[in-house]
């Protein structure tokens, strides 16, 4: 249990659901607050009798004491996060019922989550607090073309994306596109189709069993060297090192 800014906050424990087979939610009361995160395929819930139809990227907050369950079955492979925690204060966090986090982050800090909540508790509490406040203070984006475009680049992130392409796409000059998501996003175009290629990277490292020549090879580069540089670049790390850097994980299936 830590205290920040008066609410009290405790991260419980954590996991990464899995299912190959056609699956539905169970119904469910629990006594602590769940961050459901999808990491493949649909998950399809109820809180309440408020039903919610969650893709790949989206995460959703379940409240304590408030029954749960699927409402129909999701077919294929399925995969998400669960974490539980206590807060004193929601509202006070800001952080959204629902919302569409930046997926590289995400990934990064749930995978850093399940290695920590083995190897050093303490600090996983600390990094689930900065995840859970730095949701909950992220901007609201209204503007609906800038999330057209967001859209089209997470879409073709498997692909080396130019920022005319994009441009074109939407019928912009490439300076008025950088100007416009600088504006909504505080970042130019370059760097956004950067950050969502990066997401779809992290991606595949995190959650595939794919070699990194396999993975550069999907991701449209040249060769493995070409990858590797253009990630270390813009991680800080190679994709090898970031695999390695979280091994401790926690799986189920039911």
């Amino acid at each position: 249990m830590m205290t920040i800014d008066g609410v009290r906050l405790s991260y419980s424990n954590m996991g990464l659901f899995e299912s190959e087979i056609d699956w539905i939610h169970p119904t469910v009361t629990v006594d602590t607050h769940e961050i459901i995160y999808v990491v493949e395929g649909e998950v399809h819930i109820r809180e309440g009798e408020d039903e919610y139809d969650l893709a790949k990227g989206e995460l959703l907050l379940l409240s304590a004491g408030v029954e749960h369950g699927g409402t129909r079955i999701s077919s294929g492979r399925t995969s998400f996060y669960w974490l539980h925690f206590t807060c004193s204060d929601l509202g006070a966090v800001g952080f959204p019922k629902r919302c569409k986090p930046n997926a590289a982050a995400t990934l990064r800090t749930f995978a850093e989550l399940m290695h920590l909540q083995r190897a050093v508790p303490a600090v996983a509490q600390l990094s689930f607090a900065r995840f859970l406040f730095e949701c909950g203070t992220e901007p609201e984006r209204g503007n609906r073309r800038v999330a057209e475009v967001c859209e089209y680049m997470r879409l073709n992130s498997g692909r080396a994306l130019s920022v005319t392409e994009v441009a074109e796409r939407f019928g912009y000059s490439a300076d008025h596109l950088s100007r416009l998501l600088k504006k909504e996003l505080g970042v130019d175009a370059k760097a956004a189709i950067v950050r969502y290629r990066m997401e779809y990277i992290v991606s595949k490292l995190l959650h595939s069993d794919y070699s990194i020549k396999q993975i550069a090879a999907q991701c449209g580069f040249e060769d493995e060297n070409a990858f590797v540089k253009f990630f270390k670049y813009h991680a800080g790390a190679t994709p090898s090192a970031l695999r390695n850097k979280y091994f401790h994980v926690h799986l189920n299936n039911k």
